[in-house]
């Protein structure tokens, strides 16, 4: 059928005309259904509809109210359960067709931040944390090493701060670069980051930087102040249980009466019991050494010398104390390359979850202690440091994070430098 322009005009304004009037009605009487406000809670006082949305439903042509059809039998009862008891100035807007939805009030379970630290979920364990949920792996994950960057083998695109350690404290120190007179006393900072590579499972790598100012006085052979700078980068890997280790790339600079820049290479190997202790063994071996011009403030004529860092070899014995979560200590002894003894210990101390106390010491005992006047405490080398530890991602202090760092930044109590 053939409709003219006029008529198609006609009913597009009815239409809207319609939907002008008709819907606001709808959803005015829809807003002050008492039986709606009675669904959500069982306690709520029935409310009285005002006059407006009344109006805009009663149809013109009755003067009385609108009377509902009144439900018999088990329907009734149950309605007037499901809502209060209308008082007799209210108008019930449900129409024949329309059903009331009784809604039961549901309990909902309260859940609370969980923290995850490493991978300690086993496989099955799920935990709900708002509307997310974590199932087999740690929170955080994501950040760092998870599906997202191992799904496409790609390194992770952003920084992930719960394994960035900084640090700063103060150290004494001496060894063969003192030349047999005043040791070396000063301040150090610096920071050590963590984190997983890629496409290989557990494995994880570290970086770290380590900045000295000692002997701010100077000493009796130069009026200098010591600077040096510590590198340390790697690979490691951590477990709660079995085989542990890693390997590390150790860079010194030393400017003072002789400007060096000395390399090593630092290991670690170790077996990791359930019952919180671990046996190991760790070296230091020299990679790069130079010859230096040195040069001195009290007349002594400059020297052409040798500089290389010491080799180390030490079995250790570090123990985790469950009474307090997260802190450690080693307690290692060995022999250098020389054939000098070496004893040392370290002491990893949680503070808070986001600061922890760190210390340490390592003793050259040289092999001519007894020689000739001069020659043993020339060749004796020792070190002492404290450091104050803060972790951004707060995170780190408490636990065994799988993705640490396993290594310390090298210092002069693992970097000892030998001169000839």
């Amino acid at each position: 059928m053939n409709m003219s322009p006029q008529r198609i005009s006609g009913l597009l304004t009815v239409s809207l005309v319609a939907t002008l009037f008709v819907t606001p009605a709808f959803a005015q009487s829809g807003a002050s259904n008492p039986l709606r406000q009675a669904r959500g809670t069982s306690t709520a006082a029935p409310t009285t509809p005002t006059a407006s949305p009344a109006k805009a439903v009663r149809p013109a042509s009755h003067s009385s109210p609108v009377t509902p059809l009144r439900p018999t039998g088990f329907e009734a009862d149950r309605r007037q359960v499901a809502s209060p008891r209308l008082a007799s100035n209210q108008r019930s807007l449900i129409t024949p067709r329309q059903e009331p939805v009784i809604q039961e009030r549901v309990s909902q379970p309260q859940y609370t931040e969980t923290q995850i630290l490493g991978d300690e979920l086993i496989q099955g364990d799920v935990i709900y944390e708002g509307d997310i949920i974590y199932e087999g792996t740690s929170k955080g994950s994501d950040c760092c090493g998870g599906g997202g960057c191992f799904q496409c083998c790609l390194p992770c695109p952003q920084i992930c701060f719960d394994n960035f350690e900084v640090f700063a404290g103060v150290q004494g120190f001496t060894g063969p670069v003192n030349r047999g007179q005043t040791g070396s006393f000063g301040f150090h900072e610096g920071f050590n980051w963590g984190a997983p590579v890629p496409c290989f499972g557990q494995l994880g790598a570290q970086l770290g930087l380590q900045t000295t100012q000692s002997n701010l006085s100077g000493a009796e052979f130069t009026d200098e102040t010591r600077h040096q700078l510590f590198a340390t980068g790697g690979l490691f890997r951590r477990v709660d249980w079995g085989l542990q280790g890693g390997i590390v790339y150790d860079y010194m600079s030393d400017d003072w009466y002789a400007n060096t820049k000395l390399a090593q290479l630092r290991g670690e190997m170790s077996w990791v019991f359930p019952c919180l202790h671990e046996l190991g063994f760790w070296f230091a071996s020299s990679v790069r050494s130079q010859t230096a011009q040195s040069t001195f403030s009290n007349g002594t004529p400059a020297l052409t010398e040798d500089f290389e860092s010491t080799n180390l070899y030490a079995f250790f014995y570090r123990h985790h104390f469950e009474a307090l979560e997260g802190a450690q200590a080693r307690l290692y002894a060995g022999w250098t390359g020389d054939s000098d003894g070496l004893i040392g210990a370290d002491l990893h101390l949680p503070l808070s979850c986001d600061w922890a106390l760190e210390g340490g010491f390592t003793y050259l005992i040289p092999e001519q202690a007894t020689g000739a006047v001069g020659r043993g405490h020339a060749e004796e080398s020792w070190n002492i440091g404290m450091s104050l530890v803060w972790y951004p991602g707060a995170r780190s202090a408490y636990g065994n994070d799988y993705y640490r760092p396993l290594f310390n930044v090298a210092g002069n109590g693992s970097f000892l430098v030998g001169r000839r």
